[in-house]
């Protein structure tokens, strides 16, 4: 499988050097429903999503809660359990069949022993997860459900044309009949 043109840009020195690095990343094909990290087991795997979807999420007492959605182009893991080593507090799944390219750990050191240019654009990456993650508690703190529900539809249309609504109102923090209701106020069907 060949690196996305937005990988390539995202991380230039991957796609310079990709000759070198493609054996590094291992293609798969996931079916729908199937789970690539278990909450409680240590990340050892990034998860470059090439088609497809995965969603990141934590059992909360027996609660779904779903932190967030990954579509093409995006990369996955549970940073903190891959980067120290430790049980993850999250789960990754896919919900449509899913074709990753899949990075282990001891070959991410390797790329970044070899590449040490590349260390910025893993730096800036983590950042910018760090601060979505940020950005949804503030919202799930601040914001009532239906207008998080309508940010969403303004921010973020492809959740809702690809993610099941029950995905939907975990993400949102709701129960699925609160969403339908506040789908059927606001018109919507």
């Amino acid at each position: 499988m060949a690196l996305s043109a937005y990988l390539a840009q995202k991380f230039p020195e991957i796609a310079a050097h990709w000759d070198k690095l493609g054996p590094l990343f291992v293609a798969k094909t996931v079916p729908a429903e199937s789970t690539l990290l278990a909450e409680g087991e240590v990340a050892t795997d990034l998860f470059f999503v090439m088609k497809g979807a995965l969603r990141l999420w934590h059992n909360s007492e027996g609660r779904d809660v779903t932190l967030q959605f990954f579509f093409e182009n995006q990369i996955v893991s549970s940073f903190e359990s891959f980067y120290l080593d430790q049980p993850s507090a999250f789960s990754i799944e896919s919900f449509e069949e899913t074709q990753v390219l899949m990075l282990r750990k001891a070959d991410f050191n390797r790329l970044r022993h070899t590449y040490p240019s590349i260390e910025p654009a893993i730096t800036r990456f983590i950042c910018e997860r760090f601060i979505a993650y940020r950005n949804i508690f503030f919202t799930q703190l601040q914001d009532s459900p239906e207008d998080r529900y309508r940010q969403l539809v303004v921010d973020d249309p492809e959740i809702l044309e690809r993610v099941p609504l029950r995905l939907v109102a975990s993400y949102l923090g709701i129960t699925p009949v609160s969403l339908s209701r506040i789908r059927t106020r606001l018109g919507e069907n």
